[in-house]
């Protein structure tokens, strides 16, 4: 048993400590241990000697412990390989991440000095170059300049030293002392080119004849030249400071009314302003889209086939027109639709196509033939007309057929407003003289003071004191503006009296309702109403067209867009019927 205890002393001797073979030992340490272990193993085996000697069975215990010895030296020996094999390769482990790292450090140092060497030669090789080309462009430049900073440079020395010297008014007399120097030295550049100039002239000259370029003449000119180009100089120096400020504010006025320029005309109001170029224009077209279209109507009823006479019919026209017209909505249509960010007034071949679709979509007719008898017994005789309507829209007709926005809306009232006083080349009117568009209180008053009649004589205050308003059939309501049939209604409307007839307060249907109160031409009284027809509308008597009578042979009425509301002598061309709304039936 003791000798068993005693084995497992000496394997515990050997037995490793330390897992970790990759730890460095402190060399002193490490000896001194080694020292311990061979010491401790020479004093067990005195130990060992002494015991067996002093007991029974001694010779067999060393006998014994020399078999354990040997036993033991093979697993001592093995364990001794086993340290200095990890410690191999904890050395090898070692050594490669210390190579790695000289390696890494010397491809890294290697690269670096590789780009620096490549940067330094780019560099080296692109500062040549530039260099070569900044030196060439500079001396350009300096050969270039050279004159003109002499010039600046002697300007600046004068100007500092007069100014020094000169107190309070240093700097006028130091401008004119360097505008002196500028001048000195730009009349030694002329002489000098001069001189040149003289001399290749005489080197030509020592050539032989066949080799000579250079004339008399040649000289003339470029002398002149030269003389030319000094007094231009000087005079644009002494210019400039008063010159260069005006252009500038020209040049700034100059842009700012281009860009109101072309906003306008690419904007509907173009039509309105001068044309830019010669050539077709938008009232040319229009009055030729406009009279072709009337052509055919004309000759539809002239040819009226499958009738026996034709007859053109304005469907509810109203107005004084003997050939009614719609152009200048035709216009102002066309340019509200078309005119925002372009010059619709161009006539170009794309912006006529488009003209021509709204003389189309405004100005349409249809035909019907329809039977009239006429006479009684013998003399009944029938006969077939070709009616050939037409129908003419209005701006305002077309403001829900395109779908107008607001904006568009205003802008076309906007024009068709700009367009009141301008005569319509497409259509012949019926304009009686001595129109006048303003009248005062005293003029009113005198009128209005010999009627004795109070309504007659409230509808004719009504209708003075409108003289001047606009014409429109589409505000004809709105108590700014009117026409003939809305004036008269209006008028009698302040007297107390309803002149509508089946809710219409259209002129025809006006006179219809009072076809029983009908007066002479030669009675006529203030506040009687004028009915007339200047063409054929399909209404009631084709009438079109209503005045008001206010006596002295004058008489109010709101003629068309051109006129508006004027006060005019009495006229009956055209004349229909004359009633008086206040006369029992």
């Amino acid at each position: 048993m003791k000798i068993n205890k005693e084995q497992e002393v000496v394997m515990e001797i050997h037995k490793k400590k330390d897992s970790k073979i990759h730890k460095k030992s402190d060399g002193k340490v490490k000896s001194k241990m080694t020292s311990a272990r061979t010491k401790g193993r020479a004093i067990a085996g005195e130990a060992g000697s002494v015991i067996a000697d002093n007991i029974e069975g001694g010779d067999n215990l060393k006998a014994s412990l020399e078999v354990g010895r040997e036993v033991s030296r093979p697993v001592r020996d093995t364990v001794a390989s086993g340290n200095r094999l990890r410690k191999k390769i904890r050395n090898s482990k070692l050594n490669k991440e210390s190579v790695g790292n000289r390696l890494r450090k010397q491809a890294s140092s290697k690269g670096k000095k590789l780009v620096e060497d490549r940067f330094k030669k780019s560099a080296k090789k692109t500062y040549k170059k530039a260099t070569k080309k900044v030196a060439k462009s500079t001396t350009k430049k300096i050969a270039k300049d050279t004159s003109k900073l002499a010039v600046k440079t002697g300007a600046k020395v004068g100007a500092t030293a007069a100014g020094s010297a000169a107190g309070p008014y240093g700097m006028a007399i130091g401008a004119a002392v360097g505008k002196a120097a500028e001048m000195q030295i730009d009349t030694a550049v002329y002489k000098t080119e001069k001189k040149m100039r003289l001399l290749k002239y005489f080197k030509d000259k020592l050539q032989t004849p066949e080799n000579q370029n250079d004339n008399i003449i040649k000289v003339a000119v470029d002398l002149v030249k030269m003389k030319a180009g000094l007094m231009i100089r000087r005079a644009v120096s002494m210019l400039a400071p008063i010159v260069i400020p005006i252009i500038i504010i020209i040049a700034a006025v100059g842009g700012l009314v281009m860009a109101i320029f072309t906003v306008l005309y690419n904007s509907p109001l173009a039509f309105l302003l001068p044309r830019l170029s010669d050539g077709e224009t938008i009232h040319s077209v229009t009055t030729q889209y406009v009279a072709e279209f009337n052509e055919r109507v004309q000759k539809r009823a002239d040819e009226h086939k499958d009738a026996d006479e034709g007859r053109v019919i304005y469907v509810d026209y109203e107005g004084v027109s003997e050939t009614p017209s719609n152009y200048y909505d035709i216009m102002c249509v066309y340019m509200v639709r078309y005119g925002y960010k372009n010059t619709a007034m161009d006539m170009n071949a794309s912006n006529k196509v488009k003209l021509q679709q709204v003389v189309n979509d405004m100005c349409h007719f249809t035909t019907e033939v329809v039977t009239e008898t006429k006479g009684k017994g013998k003399n009944k005789k029938t006969t077939k007309i070709l009616e050939v309507r037409v129908t003419l829209k209005t701006y305002n007709d077309m403001i829900s057929e395109y779908q107008f926005s607001e904006d568009q809306i205003k802008m076309l009232q906007t024009l068709m407003s700009a367009c009141n006083g301008r005569s319509s080349p497409s259509g012949g009117g019926s304009s009686p003289s001595n129109l006048q568009s303003s009248l005062s209180e005293k003029e009113i008053k005198k009128y209005t003071d010999k009627i004795s009649d109070g309504k007659q004589k409230k509808a004719v205050e009504f209708a003075l004191s409108k003289v001047g308003y606009e014409y429109s059939q589409a505000r004809r309501f709105s108590g700014t503006a009117f026409d003939c049939s809305s004036l008269a209604y209006c008028a009698w409307e302040a007297a107390g009296i309803d002149i509508s007839y089946n809710d219409a307060t259209t002129a025809a249907a006006e006179a219809e309702g009072l076809e029983k109160k009908t007066v002479s031409q030669s009675d006529l009284k203030p506040g009687d109403l004028i009915f007339y027809s200047y063409t054929r509308n399909g209404r009631y008597k084709n009438i079109s067209h209503v005045g008001i009578y206010v006596g002295d042979g004058k008489m109010v009425e709101a003629m068309d867009d051109e006129h508006g509301v004027v006060f005019g002598d009495y006229h009956n061309k055209g004349l229909v019927m004359i009633c008086r709304p206040g006369k029992k039936s």
